[in-house]
């Protein structure tokens, strides 16, 4: 099928879907994302705290906070008992609207960039969406104030814009400071030389940095971003959507801005810390850069399931490595969403997996490091782990952050989880299976580790289905594991030697002709504590494991 033609269908989809999530009231948002009642879910953390495409961070005064999609926020003195600080869009808190002001009026340059792909598509005006997507914080030393960068998109679509606004609190009220990246505009014109619709980038900040003397309109209209008709090139390994924010400080002290989705992938760029927008200067001097989009460091395609999305990075001065994850699959239940890991010895890459690939190869790559499961003594599975985030805190414990669903029949319910990871003797950071519970790992000897485990392998494939009867499908099985006295392991009839590190809690694990390098660590799970392991192999294959 021509991409004209998949692209005329996906925007009829797009309309369609919009009318739909725009039309719902906030009682029925309210009844999606609440849990049935009951004991149908078992929160290993958080508090059943819903926040959708967590960001974590710690403020100044060392308290923690998630923020992400839809205004939703919440914070926690210890990553474990979490209070909501904003419910979402419907909530009346002031995160980035003051007392007397609406959010439109708030945010109006960046959802008139929205709103104007709306209009073009004679959507009626009370069904445009009004998304706040992806928000992430970040204290900026520079500027002396929190940053909170965020998104407005219109579904399925290329149509996006990423914006800043500032406060001196964490929990706002930020204000509005300017719009950051945009992405789907064109280049066409008619015969009198006038934009054909409200889609032309002289509506997009392009204009005004032509104006500053940053770029010329005739470099803009030469730029690759373009198909032969003029139209924002989004295919495969091109151009990104400029969703999904996220910011790091490098191991010099330089702000980093990482960002995107489908079609081009995952790009990075870096920011002026004094005013925490793109340092355009720096990208038009630096080789394999756009001067607007900045450098592209991961590649989408069918085999990516078209996506990888939720990029965030994350420096660990102990390792030497900047860490990268995002995640592949859809973001329902049912569709498979999973979160991969990388790594580089530079902020804008190259980002390499454990087997060697790089993220900009196009096809499936990154370890696999949660996968859809479901433990003996957990009363549902869980579901699609996404849109993560990490944190390494001021005593070296390392989080990872994400939103989790459940196979409830409905999946409409998220909530956040945190995940503690360790890091594994090859240097990568691997996920603890239990949630965090405030464990802090210490050596083991073989007398320690001896029993029967619950083990799961990960596929590295993305696991999805549109049937809620075939749930059990695409939720990793469980298998046996023995570890004995002499440090001999069974698995289903397969022999494997583990070997511990002196006064560690890190081993190697010989299986089956494939190593695998992990953690041992005591976690919690039903309030109980148990044995845990995780481990990666170099061929991306990732298993944990919890003693019986």
């Amino acid at each position: 099928m021509k991409k004209s033609v998949k692209a005329l269908a996906l925007l009829l989809a797009v309309v369609f879907i919009s009318a739909a999530f725009s039309s719902c009231s906030s009682e029925k948002l309210e009844a999606i994302m609440k849990p049935i009642e009951g004991d149908a879910y078992i929160f290993d953390d958080s508090n059943g705290v819903s926040v959708h495409d967590p960001s974590l961070f710690k403020s100044e005064n060392g308290v923690y906070y998630v923020t992400g999609s839809h205004i939703a926020s919440a914070k926690s003195t210890d990553l474990i008992n979490w209070n909501t600080v904003s419910a979402g869009v419907y909530d009346s808190n002031r995160t980035l609207v003051k007392e007397g002001s609406m959010l439109r009026e708030s945010l109006n340059k960046a959802f008139a960039w929205c709103d104007a792909a709306q209009t073009l598509w004679q959507t009626a005006e009370d069904d445009w969406q009004t998304n706040v997507w992806a928000s992430t914080v970040i204290y900026n030393k520079a500027m002396g104030k929190y940053c909170y960068y965020a998104c407005a998109s219109v579904w399925g679509t290329p149509m996006s814009v990423i914006w800043l606004a500032v406060s001196d609190d964490p929990e706002g009220t930020f204000e509005f400071v300017d719009t950051v990246i945009y992405s789907g505009f064109n280049n066409c014109f008619d015969d009198h030389k006038k934009p054909l619709n409200q889609l032309h980038y002289s509506y997009t900040n392009i204009a005004e940095l032509i104006k500053k003397g940053t770029f010329t309109k005739k470099e803009i209209n030469a730029q690759p971003w373009f198909d032969e008709w003029g139209n924002y090139d989004c295919s495969y390994g091109k151009y990104p959507n400029a969703i999904d924010p996220a910011l790091f400080y490098d191991k010099d002290g330089n702000l980093w801005l990482t960002y995107g989705s489908f079609s081009g992938g995952i790009y990075i760029m870096p920011i002026v810390e004094e005013t925490g927008l793109p340092d355009y200067k720096k990208m038009r001097d630096t080789e394999g850069y756009d001067i607007y989009f900045g450098k592209q460091i991961s590649c989408t395609n069918e085999e990516t399931e078209n996506t990888g999305e939720g990029p965030f990075i994350v420096y660990d001065k102990q390792s030497g490595y900047y860490y990268l994850f995002l995640t592949y699959g859809g973001l329902s239940a049912l569709e498979g969403y999973n979160i991969r890991e990388y790594r580089s010895e530079n902020p804008d890459g190259p980002y390499i997996d454990a087997a060697g690939n790089d993220a900009c190869d196009m096809k499936s790559t990154g370890i696999r490091i949660i996968p859809n499961y479901q433990f003996s003594s957990d009363k549902v599975a869980y579901l699609s782990a996404g849109h993560s985030s990490c944190l390494i805190d001021d005593d070296g414990k390392i989080y990872q952050a994400y939103h989790q669903r459940y196979n409830d029949g409905v999946g409409g319910f998220f909530n956040v989880q945190i995940h503690q990871m360790l890091r594994t003797t090859n240097g990568w950071l691997t996920v603890l299976p239990t949630a965090y519970n405030g464990e802090t790992a210490a050596a083991v000897t073989l007398s320690d580790i001896v029993g029967e485990y619950e083990m799961i392998l990960f596929s590295s494939q993305t696991k999805k289905t549109e049937d809620w009867s075939k749930v059990s499908d695409i939720i990793e099985p469980t298998v046996t594991a023995v570890i004995d006295a002499n440090g001999k392991v069974s698995i289903d009839g397969k022999e494997g030697t583990i070997n511990l590190d002196n006064n560690s809690y890190t081993f190697t694990l010989d299986l089956n002709s494939r190593v695998y390098y992990g953690v041992f660590c005591i976690g919690t799970q039903n309030g109980k504590s148990v044995m845990t392991a995780s481990a990666m192999s170099d061929t991306n294959q990732s298993l944990w494991a919890v003693r019986k």
